[in-house]
């Protein structure tokens, strides 16, 4: 077995992120459904609306347009997020949000969003921009309250 290198990053240094706050996003959902299935727990919620309020992005939640694709974690209650759906912005560009990260039993809840948008138009910064992403949820899971943040 090969003896393990870190390799020589000559000039390249260790670079510290900063969060920015960007825009919060106000989500409702259906009722969760909730299954056991051959991989484990599933969490499945449809989008049904929602906005964007912000300097930088005004947008609603376009309803139907997608959803929380969720799987549990066994033993331990950690909620894998796999979600996405549309915005459609005041100007009428559509603008895809995809959330990956987690959601802990105690609230905890991180995500990165990867959000493709026109290039063409007022909302082109949100491509190749990284968010990371907090969240709160009501009681009943049906509203959610993301705060996103660029990682600088």
């Amino acid at each position: 077995m090969r003896d393990f290198k870190i390799p020589d990053l000559g000039e390249m240094k260790r670079q510290d992120v900063v969060l920015d706050y960007a825009f919060q996003l106000k989500a409702r959902y259906d009722p969760p459904n909730a299954y056991r299935s051959a991989k484990g727990g599933r969490f499945y919620q449809a989008i049904i609306g929602g906005t964007v309020r912000s300097p930088r992005l005004n947008a609603d939640v376009y309803a139907d347009s997608g959803g929380a694709f969720d799987t549990l974690q066994v033993g331990n209650g950690v909620r894998n997020i796999n979600a996405h759906f549309m915005l459609k912005a005041e100007n009428g560009d559509y603008i895809y949000v995809e959330h990956v990260g987690y959601h802990r039993p105690d609230g905890y809840y991180r995500v990165i969003a990867y959000i493709d948008a026109p290039t063409d138009g007022p909302y082109d910064w949100l491509n190749g921009t990284t968010f990371v992403v907090t969240a709160t949820e009501s009681s009943d899971l049906r509203d959610v309250v993301f705060s996103y943040y660029v990682a600088n």
